[in-house]
């Protein structure tokens, strides 16, 4: 992954991160259309399909740890035909802390 992909993922990815938080949304579903649109990343459609380039995704391993980085957790659902259609993006622990308390703060 170039420089300049891994800087798309990683804006995009803090991005969503903010918006769910000011939205106060802990998780998002996406197809993989979407974040390709998104993202505006140069990876062919078959590497963004497939299971291998998810899981990487998931446990971090560099160069696709920019979503972990950002504070996800990653799932997606089992490749098909097509491939993998569907990713959720999920706050992880520190992050859904964080959300937590503004939450709790909005009830006081």
């Amino acid at each position: 992954m170039t420089v300049h992909e891994k800087t798309r993922w990683k804006n995009w990815a803090e991005s969503l991160r903010q918006q769910m938080m000011g939205n106060l949304t802990p998780e998002v579903t996406k197809s993989v259309d979407a974040i390709v649109s998104e993202v505006g990343t140069t990876k062919p459609e078959n590497t963004l399909r497939s299971e291998r380039f998810w899981r990487s995704c998931q446990t971090g391993k560099s160069p696709n740890d920019a979503l972990t980085v950002a504070g996800f957790e990653i799932e997606f659902d089992g490749a098909g035909d097509q491939g993998v259609e569907q990713v959720t993006l999920k706050l992880n622990a520190t992050w859904m802390a964080i959300l937590q308390r503004v939450l709790d703060r909005q009830r006081t």
